[in-house]
């Protein structure tokens, strides 16, 4: 998955409905998410499926428009006037466009849904991934019956015109993600927190109203729940970045931090009490987000030889592969056939036999 943008000049976005933007630019970013299905053989690359937030918006300034309604009617919809779009100047201080800022995605498997963290919006989303493309661009269709809308968001509700500024609880939050099955709080979302109280962040984790439907329960005139975090770290000065950052649970129920500015990251059990750390040295440095592995996740025995692109058959594909290789592409440890450290046309002739059974 990876997010993307769609330049809007002046033209487009007020035909969305948007009012103004912020910019000497004159251009409004709107963001979308591609699904890429790379081709191992020929290197080329395939878009299976798409997302497109312009597809999702409402707005109540021109009733002209097809987009037109009432925001707090519309939780499942991003309003299109809501927030400043160029005036900050965005990370790094060039002026720019953008407007969500999405910067972390995550995917679950089993709910087959995806959830992103707007830092500009202070809030994340969850949307159906179980959609089609075509449907990702409605209000209808995939396993919850609302295409491409939002199944639920949280962090701001006065995004959506159910609560004020009292009610606000993420600030340019970054690196949320569903907590994996059997870790403690699994299916919860986690993600750091940047600006959580003033100048201080944390790490929170929250428990969804999901129901059994795998859509997420909302009280008439009411903000998606919940009210507040089943479990945090911090609010502290001792750790906090002005960009990036991500936070991670464990599978013995600890979780991993990461301080991005001031490249440090280290562990906290569920007291908060310090378990590991580790401070890169150097003044200029940064790490955007760190997870931890535990030692036999990158298991080498687990490679087959022989088997260079990894579908678990060793064919023709393989040689062609093996090939390109040879003739100076990206090294692959299961290509060394004769595992002399070295992928030449030695390994290309074991290969062939291999395939032909003579080894």
């Amino acid at each position: 998955l990876v997010i993307a943008w769609e330049r809007l000049y002046s033209s487009e976005w007020q035909a969305l409905g948007r009012t103004s933007v912020d910019n000497s630019l004159n251009q409004m970013w709107m963001s979308a998410i591609f699904e890429l299905k790379p081709n191992l053989v020929d290197g080329s690359t395939e878009i299976v499926w798409e997302w497109y937030i312009k597809d999702h918006l409402v707005q109540d300034v021109n009733s002209s428009l097809e987009n037109y309604g009432i925001i707090s009617e519309h939780p499942e919809l991003m309003d299109v006037n809501c927030g400043t779009v160029g005036s900050s100047g965005g990370p790094g201080g060039q002026a720019n466009a953008d407007w969500m800022h999405f910067n972390a995605i995550n995917y679950n498997p089993q709910l087959d849904q995806i959830v992103l963290s707007s830092r500009f919006q202070d809030e994340i989303y969850i949307i159906d991934h179980s959609t089609t493309t075509e449907e990702a661009a409605s209000h209808s269709g995939g396993n919850s019956g609302m295409g491409g809308d939002f199944l639920y968001r949280w962090g701001n509700p006065s995004n959506y015109d159910r609560g004020n500024s009292s009610d606000q609880i993420l600030g340019d939050q970054h690196g949320v993600n569903w907590i994996l099955d059997g870790y403690p709080g699994e299916g919860n979302l986690i993600l750091y927190n940047n600006r959580h109280s003033n100048n201080t962040a944390s790490a929170l984790e929250i428990e969804t109203p999901i129901n059994s439907n795998g859509t997420y329960d909302i009280g008439s005139d009411e903000p998606y729940g919940p009210s507040s975090w089943s479990w945090i770290h911090g609010p502290s000065s001792s750790f906090q970045t002005q960009m990036q950052g991500g936070a991670f649970r464990l599978p013995n129920g600890n979780t991993i931090i990461t301080d991005a500015d001031d490249a440090y990251i280290f562990e906290v059990d569920q007291s908060g009490s310090i378990q590991w750390s580790y401070e890169h040295p150097g003044n200029n440095s940064m790490i955007a987000r760190a997870q931890k592995y535990g030692e036999g996740f990158f298991n080498v025995e687990q490679i087959t030889i022989g088997d260079v692109n990894s579908d678990g058959i060793i064919n023709i594909l393989d040689i062609v592969l093996l090939v390109n290789i040879v003739l100076g592409s990206d090294a692959n440890p299961a290509a060394d056939m004769n595992d002399d450290g070295i992928v030449n046309i030695l390994d290309v002739v074991l290969l062939v036999n291999t395939i032909l059974g003579r080894e």
